[in-house]
């Protein structure tokens, strides 16, 4: 009596297989591609096996990792520099961004017993690589000047250096910031844009050229620098100065659209807006005319400090929340390693059923 054919599954197992390996292949690589970004990176110090950034450091300071101050839980990363007549920059650097736009938010603090002194300390710039940039001022740079918070933004007209000065706000000692700056690149013929908040309050903003157009496209550096103090402009701004330490958390740069402006959060009362919010300052926008603290444990895992600006980053990339937020990605690896599992086990599957049938003929024979 003639037999019926053996259910699909059970005839091409060898096909099933191929087939399904390739789908979850594909599926896992279209997956692991937002992972890829290079712009959009981010580092909260938490990890010991995490690759920070390189370092741009010039004379014994240092960045190292150890428990946050200030009630803050976990780690961050502790910038200083010794008054030792060398010492002016330690900092964290990342290269790597195009001349788009781009979120960069980040999180510093300075110490109660930070001194107020009439220099400019700068806790974050963006430089623009030059050709002939020996000396170059930073496109953009937030600095703590006396007790006050200050952002510059350069630019070049007719080969000479543009500068306008944006005010931010008083600084609060002992009390954690948290920046977010929303950059769009300014080009030859389109005019740039900044906006700058603190702790969710919109403090500043800057309309029109912000960068060079020429050289390399800005890249981002945090940490401490102090120009004053280049070996070079002699010891008068180092007399009478203390060490410059300062902490730096939860940095996170994200790819942005042009012209992005960040949501405030909340300040009403009842919220969970963050302590010590600043009270909204009037800031002016630029139009693009002229106008001590314990020593952190531990050093990071896989930095290299450097004495020269010349250095790359190694970056950890991140997927990011329609609010700029991030998430740590599994990367293409670990979505492959689950494909191949998942491979394995529709194998093994497709095995033991053809075993089942084989042993039993008579399954799909009629009824007499």
């Amino acid at each position: 009596m003639p037999t019926a054919p053996p259910p699909p599954f059970t005839r091409h197992p060898a096909s099933l297989l191929t087939a399904c390996t390739a789908t979850l292949l594909v599926v896992a690589l279209g997956g692991a591609s937002p992972a890829a970004a290079a712009d959009s990176v981010s580092y909260d110090f938490e990890s010991p096996s995490q690759k920070l950034p390189f370092m741009a450091i010039n004379g014994f300071g240092r960045v190292l990792v150890g428990p946050a101050p200030g009630g803050k839980s976990g780690q961050a990363a502790r910038a200083n520099l010794p008054n030792d007549g060398r010492s002016f920059k330690s900092e964290l650097v990342i290269k790597g961004l195009d001349a788009g736009s781009h979120r960069f938010s980040f999180a510093n603090y300075l110490p109660g017993d930070w001194q107020k002194r009439d220099l400019d300390t700068i806790v974050a710039q963006w430089f623009s690589t030059q050709g002939d940039g020996e000396g170059i001022k930073p496109v953009v740079a937030l600095s703590i000047h006396g007790g006050n918070w200050q952002l510059k933004v350069h630019w070049m007209t007719n080969g000479e250096i543009q500068e306008t000065v944006i005010p931010l706000g008083a600084a609060q000692l002992g009390h954690w910031n948290r920046w977010t700056f929303d950059i769009t690149w300014s080009s030859a013929g389109t005019p740039g844009s900044i906006t700058v908040t603190r702790d969710g309050v919109t403090v500043g903003t800057h309309r029109g050229a912000n960068n060079y157009h020429r050289g390399e496209p800005p890249h981002f550096r945090i940490g401490a620098y102090r120009p004053g103090w280049r070996p070079e402009k002699g010891p008068a701004q180092r007399v009478g100065a203390s060490e410059a330490v300062l902490f730096i958390d939860d940095i996170a740069i994200t790819s942005t659209a042009p012209g992005t402006r960040p949501d405030p959060r909340p300040t009403t009362p009842g919220t969970d807006a963050p302590s010590g919010s600043p009270t909204p300052t009037p800031s002016p926008t630029s139009t693009g005319s002229p106008s001590a603290s314990t020593q952190a444990s531990a050093a990071p895992t896989g930095s290299t400090s450097a004495s020269t600006d010349d250095t790359t980053a190694g970056a950890t990339p991140h997927k990011t929340n329609a609010d700029g937020t991030s998430l740590p990605s599994a990367g293409v690896t670990g979505v492959i390693a689950t494909a191949a599992a998942s491979v394995a086990a529709l194998a093994a599957g497709a095995y033991f059923l053809r075993r089942r049938n084989a042993t039993r003929p008579d399954r799909h024979r009629p009824r007499p």
